[in-house]
């Protein structure tokens, strides 16, 4: 019996319901378990607005086929090429407060791939920032050290710099 034909339905913390196939469902480790004890169709996600949810329902769907096969249908390096660039796109695309949203769900609903991914995204995002000033402002950050303290803190740390 395939799962492509059982689908269950996920609601957000601010109500927006999606349904989805019950393999998508089961990426989630948390959500698998509620799945495995029948507790019925709808699962209701208090921790995740119905935005960041149509994401995390987004990047499910497009990994399901590598989850059910675990890979063995990908007959080649080009399919996990073409995952990879697609995940490149996904995290990519999003603004910063998103992808915090995202890593947050991921990790809430225990989705390793994902959290993964978003964890990436925020790591290329601070590797990206040329200095301390760029990084605070990417991050809004407020400066709260006095010019000597700052000055004091970068000579410190100067060889955080080379």
């Amino acid at each position: 019996m395939t799962n492509a034909l059982i689908f269950d339905k996920m609601k957000s913390s601010d109500d927006e319901s999606f349904e989805v196939d019950e393999a998508v469902v089961l990426q989630s480790q948390l959500l698998s378990h509620v799945v495995e004890d029948c507790t019925g169709p709808e699962h209701k996600i208090e921790k995740v607005t119905g935005k960041i949810l149509e994401k995390v329902v987004e990047y499910c769907e497009n990994h399901v086929a590598v989850v059910d096969d675990g890979g063995a249908n990908s007959s080649s390096a080009s399919s996990g090429d073409a995952l990879k660039k697609w995940d490149n796109k996904f995290i990519t695309q999003m603004d910063l407060s998103t992808v915090y949203g995202l890593l947050m769900a991921a990790n809430y609903l225990d989705i390793k791939g994902l959290f993964d991914l978003t964890c990436q995204g925020v790591a290329d995002v601070i590797a990206a920032c040329k200095d301390h000033k760029e990084f605070r402002a990417t991050f809004g950050l407020v400066n709260d050290f006095t010019e000597e303290e700052e000055a004091e803190v970068l000579e410190e740390n100067e060889w955080a710099f080379d």
